[in-house]
């Protein structure tokens, strides 16, 4: 079943196309509200038209509905609109969401054979062991049914906090920082809020945007607690008529090689290719980043699982051979 990131990965993708095409928004609109499109697509081109006909802007009427649009789309379609480059933000959106639909492909590939084995070892925990003392099979049926809804309980109960930590992350600098410190997990999430942060950025360029204000929505596109809270210094620089390249020097949030090169290109006045050529670099490295986390993750996890299969094996074993050796003693 397609994912809805997938659905905004190819969304984003046909409207890039058309744009790029010469359509107008409207004309891009009607052409892929004839596609059978998801649900969730056909009612944004219905907002889009609604919100356009009512005297709204673009991004005004695509950010309607908050719960499907999210802070990164908003920024990049206003950032687009404002410069006359939606096309560009079209497609800056497209592969970001390929990206992410590619890696999350990846973790449920990875992690089917990891869940088969735990299956099985709960399986060979119960039943041979079960059968060994002589119980019925409704009662061992009984056992594994109760065995798996706990462990379905727990997983569920992990995945919620996992999911609450992730989602207080973007306005929390200390739990972002948490998170940035645990390997493969840290340097994934810094590679996406600054993939994020750069495609914004650009967009703001290319749309003439003031820099505060560019600052601004690129850092609240980051979706990182930590460059939200560099971001307001960068905004207070940018206010006071200062060069932005020391301010993101200073500020540890932002990796150096990137903040050195921010401070030449503003030099040299070549920001907008810097930072078309820093968001591609990072996104190249956040989908890297996120295949490695994908595979080591069910790889992590089948360690477990494995360690837990081989206590149930050797521990019905040791039952095993302890109740031979009773017998002979008798």
């Amino acid at each position: 079943m397609t994912s809805a990131v997938e659905h905004k990965h190819l969304f984003y993708s046909e409207m890039a196309k058309l744009l790029e095409a010469g359509f107008g928004i409207r004309e891009a609109a009607a052409v892929l509200i004839n596609t059978n499109l998801p649900t969730v697509q056909a009612h944004l081109l219905k907002d889009l038209n609604l919100g356009l006909e009512s005297g709204h802007s673009i991004a005004e009427a695509f950010a309607k509905d908050t719960s499907t649009i999210s802070e990164l789309e908003r920024s990049m379609i206003g950032a687009g609109e404002r410069g006359g480059n939606l096309a560009p933000a079209f497609q800056h959106l497209a592969d970001y969401f390929g990206m992410v639909a590619s890696a999350r492909r990846e973790m449920v590939t990875s992690i089917i054979y990891p869940l088969a084995v735990l299956h099985m070892g709960i399986f060979i925990g119960i039943v041979p062991s079960a059968m060994m003392k002589g119980e019925s099979f409704p009662k061992i049926l009984g056992q594994l049914a109760v065995t798996l809804i706990v462990v379905y309980v727990m997983a569920f109960i992990v995945i919620l906090l996992i999911r609450a930590v992730l989602k207080a992350a973007p306005d929390h600098v200390k739990i972002d920082r948490f998170l940035q410190r645990i390997p493969l997990l840290g340097k994934a999430r810094q590679n996406m809020a600054m993939a994020r942060f750069c495609k914004v950025y650009h967009s703001c360029i290319l749309a003439g945007i003031t820099m505060s204000e560019t600052a601004q929505i690129a850092s609240q596109a980051s979706q990182s607690g930590v460059i939200r809270e560099a971001g307001k210094n960068l905004v207070k620089t940018a206010q006071a008529g200062n060069s932005l390249g020391p301010q993101f020097v200073a500020d540890d949030a932002f990796p150096k090689a990137f903040s050195r090169s921010y401070t030449t290109g503003e030099e040299a006045g070549t920001l907008d290719k810097d930072m078309a050529r820093w968001a591609n670099l990072f996104q190249t490295e956040a989908e890297a980043s996120a295949k490695t986390l994908a595979v080591m993750i069910p790889k992590v996890l089948y360690f477990f699982i494995l360690g837990y299969v081989a206590w149930k094996i050797i521990g019905f074993f040791n039952s095993y051979y302890s109740g031979m050796l009773e017998e002979l003693d008798k």
